[in-house]
């Protein structure tokens, strides 16, 4: 029984292979639509434009030839550069010998756009900046507690001197994060404009991610800054308590003399009230909640 059924497995096996060869015997017609890729630049030249992103052709041929030279395969039309700067027409049928792939015994019955524009330009390089573009989203009680680093910072760019100098920044892929709640880590590719090539295709980023408390820094000592010669600026209270909010392992490291509390001279001389507000500066990545008391009296004194 078994020799049976692989003998009729055969039989079915060899009956569709010579219908296969059959049928691929026969012409057949076939449409491709080719991007374009120009080759043969000149050295310290630049493809800055091209008039089409891909070529339409229409084939002619026995099927097995044209699956030979399609199926499994990733075409391109290529196109020799022009040896001059400027703008220049190409016919696309005069360039046919450039794309090795189409054999000669397949005929070409139509091919679209007939006429290609490319322009030639000067090479130029210029060092940007990587920008990363995020989209980012804390777990509840959480949030961003460093800057975000960028490994490299940023590229150099070769191409057309005319795309070059209209570039200042490169853009990494977009993408979104959600639901952080520590120390991230990703790798995300750099967008590359067209016609312009770099030796980094991708980057590194990381930040902090912590839970975010408040904590209270007493008697913080209020410093009188501007004050003039022969003057004195006398405040009450002499010192305040501040409530900053941040990440948690970050307050845990600050201490009174991270935060810089003062006023100014001129902000007594300008009063009209008799109280003035301390002016707070605190780390970055963390923000003022409260300040008590938040307006100090003061008198001013001359010697």
């Amino acid at each position: 029984m078994e020799r049976k059924i692989i003998t009729i497995s055969l039989i079915v096996l060899f009956s569709v292979l010579l219908w296969i060869f059959v049928s691929f015997s026969g012409d057949f017609s076939i449409s491709l639509n080719l991007p374009i890729q120009v080759i043969d630049v000149p050295e310290n030249y630049s493809v800055s434009s091209v008039s089409a992103n891909e070529v339409a052709i229409s084939l002619k041929g026995q099927g097995w030839q044209l699956a030979q030279h399609t199926l499994g395969r990733d075409p391109k039309f290529f196109i020799p550069s022009p040896l001059e700067l400027g703008q220049k027409d190409i016919s696309a049928r005069n360039v046919l010998h450039a794309n090795s792939w189409l054999a000669s015994t397949l005929q070409l019955v139509e091919i679209s756009p007939e006429k290609i524009q490319i322009t030639v330009e000067q090479t130029k390089s210029k060092k940007v900046e990587i920008v990363p573009v995020l989209a980012l989203s804390y777990k509840p009680g959480y949030g961003l507690v460093s800057p975000i680093i960028i490994e490299p910072d940023s590229i150099e760019i070769v191409g057309p001197k005319s795309i070059i100098d209209d570039i200042n920044i490169i853009n990494t892929k977009n993408k979104a994060l959600s639901n952080l709640e520590e120390k991230t880590s990703i790798n995300l590719g750099v967008e590359i404009p067209r016609f312009i090539s770099t030796d980094v295709n991708d980057c590194s980023i990381s930040f902090e991610v912590q839970k975010i408390v408040d904590k209270t820094f007493e008697n913080l000592v209020v410093d009188t800054k501007r004050i003039p010669s022969r003057y004195e600026l006398i405040l009450s209270p002499l010192k305040i308590n501040v409530v900053v909010r941040g990440g948690i392992n970050q307050l845990s490291k600050m201490k009174n003399e991270d935060l810089n509390v003062y006023v100014k001279f001129e902000q007594a001389i300008n009063d009209t009230s008799g109280a003035i507000e301390p002016i707070i500066e605190i780390p970055e990545f963390t923000s003022l909640v409260d300040v008590k008391p938040n307006r100090l009296e003061y008198i001013i004194k001359k010697y």
